[in-house]
């Protein structure tokens, strides 16, 4: 475990002069700059001032006040849809409201249009009128350098030095972790705390596979089959079907579909991702498309395509789509989240009293193979709370994101202020909490979505519960889909998703991904549906990526990766 330490007077010198230097960058980025640089240097004066065990020690006086009402946050975070038929914004939140009373902070919300796909945030970043605080994942999927390089833009404050000073629970929540890397996760190549406020998980959701493929239980039993393990008995299954009558016997996503490609299935037998960056057993990395295993992944599914075992429509099919064909008996398999699990043993019975369903092992050449290229959940994740260099009260946003992650205030978010008339939960003599009739049968006929978005606030919720959670996933088909989705299954050849780019080559790796997609990704349906030949194609196919940079971009990949393990 590392130790907490203050970042050096050099790095942070460093940070000063870097932001210092926008100015020949046009006038919002030179004031941001210049607010930030600002801002930080006030900050790390009073830190000095103070001492670090004088903040702590107030940290732990049981005290919630933050502030006398005299300061107001400006924050960018979620507003569920649900709420937004009854609020303006999350200021209007009981619970929002409970904790501008125990903080002594007043807010103002800023949100994102619903349907936004990232534009609005973008347009807010280009104004250079940043609210104090932001949660999203933004800056480290899209900014050029991530977290870091735009705080070398002056874009945002370094909290690292406040964090350390101040943020009590959120270092409990790291050590309490158990994770030998935590530190390595949370910071970025030059030891600056990037992921502060991350969404942390609880023992049902943590070091859990929850995507996978399902298939219908009952027609298995109809057919004496056994749930597949190796790609032959998959193609056993789906021909079974097939023969059967049944109209689509796997009704794939389009391999866009986040969660899908993010997990492989299929594509994992062959050791490659669908469409990523990988690393072999010596940590080099490879791009996926450009590897014999993916020749072999195309060959399997350019099979079931030529027996009907999949569909033509699945290169413009939704993750949601599969699953309506698969709840209404048009499809026998499907990809799915372990929620869509529960989901479709109430649907699919909506249809078919008969129906049934079980979760696979994700199919691999011999059944002994360990895959190793689905995601893990994890409590550092790419969402994050950002403090803007902007801010005048970059302190005060610091004690207040921390102050969402001590255990009361996170029971709080989760099952709203229990005040007034409207009660929401009850209380066991072991703590142990329920919701109430008036959030599962609510009397005003409100779904349970809607009141949970009304009365508690899943926007400032930065643990989930784990009663609620182990209570969400309680079916056995939940459990049995972690069981069989982790069988010999890690991810040990995916690429971590705490890496950081400098900006150059974030902006190089974005051009080169880019094009890699631009050709690639219609190439790879057409090698499936017999449009290309994929034996006589295959040379001229991976010879075109890599004149398409997809060597640099493996030599960029493997440099940000020896920066990430290079971490303390």
């Amino acid at each position: 475990m590392r130790k907490w330490k203050k970042t050096s007077a050099a790095l942070m010198a460093a940070v000063l002069a870097a932001a210092s230097m926008l100015g020949g960058c046009g006038n919002a980025a030179s004031e941001t700059a210049q607010s930030g640089t600002t801002a930080q240097e006030a900050s790390v004066s009073q830190g000095t001032e103070d001492g670090t065990e004088a903040g702590t020690e107030a940290a732990g006086t049981g005290s919630t006040k933050i502030a006398d009402g005299d300061v107001t946050l400006t924050i960018f975070c979620d507003f569920q849809t649900a709420a937004r038929a009854y609020y303006s914004d999350l200021g209007e939140n009981p619970v929002v409201q409970k904790i501008s009373e125990d903080t002594g902070l007043k807010f103002e919300f800023i949100h994102a249009p619903v349907g936004d796909d990232g534009s609005y945030f973008q347009q807010l970043l280009a104004s250079g009128d940043l609210p104090d605080l932001m949660y999203t994942n933004l800056f480290q999927t899209t900014y050029p350098g991530g977290v870091e390089g735009a705080i070398s833009d002056g874009v945002l404050y370094n909290v690292t030095d406040l964090v350390e000073q101040y943020a009590v629970n959120f270092k409990n929540l790291c050590e309490e972790s158990g994770d030998p890397d935590v530190q390595k996760k949370i910071r970025g190549d030059e030891g600056n705390i990037v992921k502060f406020g991350t969404t942390w998980l609880p023992p049902t959701d943590n070091n859990k596979i929850f995507n996978g493929l399902i298939v219908r239980q009952d027609w298995l039993d109809k057919y004496n089959l056994e749930a597949p393990v190796t790609l032959d008995d998959y193609t056993n299954v789906l021909r079974t079907f097939k023969e059967n009558g049944v109209q689509i016997p796997l009704a794939l996503c389009e391999f866009n579909q986040a969660q899908f490609s993010a997990n492989n299935p299929i594509a994992s037998a062959f050791d490659v991702s669908i469409k990523e960056f990988d690393l072999d057993d010596d940590g080099n990395v490879h791009y996926s498309r450009t590897q014999d295993g993916y020749k072999e992944f195309l060959k399997v599914l350019k099979q079931w395509a030529e027996e009907g075992l999949i569909d033509t429509d699945f290169v413009s099919r939704t993750i949601d789509d599969s699953l309506k064909l698969f709840q209404n008996g048009t499809a026998g398999m499907c990809f799915a989240h372990t929620y869509n699990v529960k989901q479709s043993v109430t649907a699919g019975a909506a249809v078919d009293p008969e129906f049934k369903l079980t979760s696979c092992v994700l199919p691999r050449v011999n059944a002994d193979d360990t895959t190793h290229m689905s995601k893990i959940t994890g409590s550092i994740n790419s969402y994050s709370w950002q403090v803007a260099a902007t801010s005048k009260h970059p302190e005060e946003a610091v004690k207040f994101v921390d102050y969402l992650m001590s255990p009361e205030v996170m029971l709080l978010t989760a099952w709203g202020t229990n005040e007034g008339d409207e009660k929401t939960y009850t209380e066991g003599a072991d703590g142990t909490r329920e919701f109430t009739e008036f959030v599962t049968e609510n009397p005003d006929g409100l779904d349970y979505d809607t009141v949970r978005s009304l009365y508690m606030c899943s926007p400032f919720q930065i643990k989930y519960d784990e009663t609620m959670e182990a209570a969400q996933y309680a079916l056995e088909e939940c459990h049995q889909s972690w069981d069989a989705w982790g069988t010999k299954n890690d991810d040990k050849h995916t690429l971590p998703g705490y890496l950081t780019l400098t900006t150059e080559e974030s902006k190089e790796l974005t051009q080169i991904k880019t094009k890699l997609a631009n050709y690639s990704d219609e190439m790879v349906y057409r090698f499936i549906f017999g449009e290309e030949d994929l034996e006589s194609g295959w040379d001229g196919f991976v010879a075109q990526l890599k004149e398409l940079g997809s060597e640099r971009a493996e030599e960029i990949n493997a440099a940000a990766y020896a920066r990430y393990e290079a971490r303390e």
